[in-house]
């Protein structure tokens, strides 16, 4: 097998995980410090402590380079996941190509990628880990920087599959790193997912991104929210806020930052409902469906909204009354004829769920308001 050596020490109480190669290898790298391409047989990752937000991390970096005498051009990353609990390694042999993939995995951060991520975990990101995936990845065959390329793509692919896996869903983190060392020479110019390169290092890291990010998610133990995934779809609450005011009509003396801080009470307390949940979550679904032609009876024509489609309606009707009843059910029937804001640039499912959660929650607020007014 590969020949490398793995060890782990600490720096200033936390530990950086130290990868040594018997020789200098080409490399291929997106880290901090040693990134592109160049030659090194050193790579390293960093642990940074909770809400880690250092103004210069390459200088960090170098302090712990430094610190353990590493070569010059050794690659160095970062992490804030648990190294000593997260780090995995593993290795494939593919014909007569072989490759090791040492993984460290936090997914606080996961999202597909040409989604945002959404604002709730914005916010918690200056207090706890947030998730970055490193994956460093030793093969045996010499490649030219086209190959190399090429294997960068391959491991990609491979690491979505690997995070699907491990029950996360996206095709990776907002801060990402790789490296991606071989022999040097010029030998090889293919790495693809057809090769014995590509075939090699796509086992070994969708089998290391898989166990990394279980282990991950034992130790973070939170699922994603309905909510959190409409915010990555660009819904969040303050395009929900301002499709709702497309309809709003305020009595005299309601204050609008009185009403907004409401909505935004209200989104939150729906958020901790595992109904409301799974009906978006469902809606959600349907819609990915939809757009990838897989609905029986609307493969070409689910954009169009057909008339005879009613599943989106009914999804509505039941969200709006199980919220907030019949006055919910009339509040989403106006949102969802009218389509201010954002409902108008939304797909057949997602228009009426995001709609019948705006109707819903401001047929509450109404009430609310109401019953205030009356005492």
């Amino acid at each position: 097998m590969l020949d490398y050596k793995l060890e782990i020490s600490d720096y200033n109480d936390r530990p950086v995980a130290i990868v040594r190669l018997p020789f200098k290898h080409k490399s291929l790298s997106s880290a901090i410090i040693g990134g592109g391409v160049s030659e090194t047989d050193t790579v390293f990752i960093m642990e940074v402590p909770v809400g880690y937000d250092g103004t210069c991390p390459e200088e960090d970096l170098e302090n712990v380079r430094r610190h353990f005498g590493l070569p010059e051009d050794s690659i160095g990353l970062m992490t804030a996941a648990d190294i000593r609990r997260v780090i995995t390694t593993e290795s494939c042999c593919e014909g007569g190509s072989e490759a090791a993939a040492i993984v460290t995995a936090g997914t606080t951060n996961a999202v597909t990628a040409g989604e945002r991520l959404p604002q709730s975990v914005i916010d918690t990101l200056p207090t706890h880990k947030a998730g970055t995936i490193n994956i460093i990845a030793v093969l045996s065959e010499p490649l030219q920087d086209c190959g190399l390329v090429n294997a960068a793509a391959t491991i990609a692919e491979a690491k979505t599959a690997g995070m699907n896996d491990g029950g996360v869903c996206g095709t990776g983190t907002t801060s990402d790193a790789l490296a991606i060392l071989c022999p040097k020479g010029e030998t090889g110019k293919y790495a693809g997912t057809a090769s014995e390169t590509g075939i090699a290092v796509a086992k070994a890291v969708r089998s290391a991104v898989a166990q990394s990010t279980r282990k991950w998610n034992k130790q973070s133990g939170r699922a994603k929210t309905a909510f959190e995934k409409l915010d990555e779809l660009g819904v969040g609450e303050a395009q929900m806020w301002d499709a709702a005011l497309g309809l709003y009509f305020p009595a005299p003396g309601w204050e609008l930052e009185t009403v907004h801080s409401m909505f935004k009470r209200h989104l939150k307390n729906l958020e901790k409902d595992v109904n409301v949940n799974s009906m978006i979550y469902a809606a959600i679904r349907l819609e990915e469906q939809g757009n990838a032609m897989k609905l029986p009876g609307l493969e070409d024509m689910f954009q169009d909204d057909p008339v005879h489609l009613v599943a989106d309606e009914l999804l509505g009707i039941a969200l709006s009354q199980y919220i907030a009843g019949t006055k919910g059910l009339f509040e989403y029937i106006r949102y969802d004829k009218s389509k201010p804001g954002i409902l108008g640039t939304l797909g057949p499912f997602l228009d009426d769920i995001v709609g019948s959660v705006i109707g819903s929650v401001m047929s509450n607020i109404y009430t609310e308001l109401l019953e205030e007014k009356d005492d």
